[in-house]
């Protein structure tokens, strides 16, 4: 019988208390133990998490406060051993058989895994109009590796040797990277694959503010990954398609994770939201960008 692989499990965190949690499902996972080693990749943490970590813990600290969350994980790679390594998020929650569902598709032949982002809310039956489109709409994985071979590091494992191949997550990225590194690595005929048993939990946001952070983030990143490749530094305006009323909302409320008619009716209040709040992140970012052009 074939030997299993070493892995290392790497979670970035920033002043994230639900850290203790993600730890803990590591800690239960159903792949031999001793050839997990879990890093925590410290982004800056006040206090440090090495200090909060009790003796029981068995995960190592790695301290990057410099850069964003990608520049952390680099310094966790740069300090792993494993022969695998596991991306997931300090607010998430592995399932136990985790690690051993997505090692055994690297074992299988593929470069990368996609694993499943089951998002969760407080209370499906009654969600936030936020939490209820994440619920339908957040981290389609199986999409992302569809087209061009994309992962979200919530959920990815790859091969030591391939993250050498394709290098590392861009550091001046602060939305994005993982997507991009995943592609990247495609392009250089690396094979994601999508493993819908390697589940790790997620929650929904849960509020228009939570919601409207991560639109400016990802908008913005989204314009300084092209900004950076060559594209222009001017920031497109929006489209018209984007303020098109999303009337496939009112099909899309069928979806399994929206099991009451209040939940329904949250989602599509979601969606509506979602796109209107996105054409107005996008008209700001047109008008900054061309405000700083000008001067």
């Amino acid at each position: 019988m074939e030997s299993l692989p070493s892995v290392s499990v790497i979670v970035p965190v920033r002043d994230d208390p639900r850290l203790a949690d993600c730890l803990q499902a590591l800690r239960s996972q159903t792949y031999p133990a001793d050839l997990v080693e879990v890093l925590v990749a410290d982004n800056g943490s006040s206090p440090p998490v090495s200090e909060s970590l009790g003796p029981e813990c068995p995960a190592r600290c790695v301290w990057e406060p410099s850069g964003g969350s990608y520049t952390a994980r680099n310094a966790a790679v740069a300090a792993s051993r494993g022969a695998v390594l596991a991306f997931t998020d300090a607010d998430c929650l592995p399932a136990s058989t985790w690690l051993e569902e997505a090692v055994s598709s690297i074992v299988g032949g593929a470069d990368i895994v996609a694993g499943r982002v089951e998002v969760y809310a407080r209370d499906d039956r009654k969600p936030h109009p936020v939490e209820a489109y994440e619920l339908v709409q957040a981290f389609p994985q199986e999409v992302y590796v569809r087209r061009g071979g994309g992962s979200v590091t919530a959920n990815m494992c790859t091969t030591r040797a391939a993250f050498d191949a394709a290098g590392p997550f861009r550091p001046e990225l602060m939305s994005g990277a993982d997507i991009e590194w995943s592609q990247r690595a495609n392009t250089l005929g690396l094979r994601t694959v999508y493993a819908p048993a390697a589940v790790v939990r997620h929650p929904a946001r849960s509020s228009y503010r939570e919601l409207n952070r991560k639109l400016e983030r990802v908008i913005t990143g989204r314009h300084e990954r092209d900004r950076l490749d060559g594209g222009p530094a001017i920031a497109p305006w929006p489209t018209p398609r984007s303020i098109v009323p999303p009337l496939g909302a009112f099909r899309r409320v069928r979806a399994s994770s929206l099991p009451t008619a209040r939940a329904r009716a949250a989602y599509v209040v979601g969606e509506f939201y979602h796109r209107y709040a996105a054409a107005w992140y996008v008209l700001r970012l047109a008008r900054r960008t061309r405000a700083k052009g000008s001067t």
